[in-house]
């Protein structure tokens, strides 16, 4: 696991939206650079017809992208809550399991505790997909989809808050629809 971890470890936060990945934070920069940069923005927004929408894009986008990051937490923590409740009647089923009739019980109980430790693969795995998916997205969608990357720069906002709201949304129903599975595949 640790192997194709490290393969994949690049992609782990791939949702920056496009505007955030231009902004270089750890570069001090002093009053001159800033104005530039100001006027830049300035200039940008008197010539640009849809800058109020690009503006809104970012800002839809950013949220979203900051729900993003608490989507893999909050799946971890219900399997750490699951965890914890099958810890507290792990000897309940093993007392239990000494009487014929409850075996079966503990089988079962013993194979939920294998599919509750198998989320977390599962987890990853759709990690890998939805972010690769994610970069071929904003990547390539504009020459694979026009033969030139006409429009890239004009519509690069929408483009992005569209792809990252589609990830979000992707995201909760492949880690819901990974939980299911893990514990059918596990359990039933």
């Amino acid at each position: 696991m640790v192997a194709i971890e490290n393969q994949y470890r690049n992609i782990a936060p791939a949702l920056l939206p496009l505007q955030l990945q231009d902004i270089d934070i750890e570069q001090d920069i002093g009053a001159w650079d800033a104005a530039k940069k100001a006027w830049a923005l300035l200039y940008e927004a008197l010539v640009t017809p849809l800058y109020g929408l690009k503006i809104l894009s970012f800002i839809i986008g950013v949220f979203l992208w900051i729900l993003d990051l608490f989507i893999y937490p909050i799946f971890l923590a219900e399997r750490f809550f699951l965890l914890g409740i099958m810890q507290a009647f792990f000897p309940l089923v093993i007392s239990l399991s000494v009487f014929e009739k409850f075996r079966s019980l503990a089988y079962n109980f013993f194979k939920l505790y294998a599919g509750v430790y198998m989320l977390v693969p599962a987890f990853f795995l759709v990690n890998v997909f939805v972010n690769n998916l994610y970069t071929e997205i904003n990547a390539n969608l504009w020459n694979d989809l026009f033969g030139t990357d006409w429009g890239s720069n004009f519509f690069a906002p929408l483009l992005q808050l569209g792809s990252i709201g589609f990830i979000v949304f992707l995201k909760f129903k492949l880690y819901s629809r990974a939980t299911s599975f893990t514990f059918r595949l596990f359990a039933g």
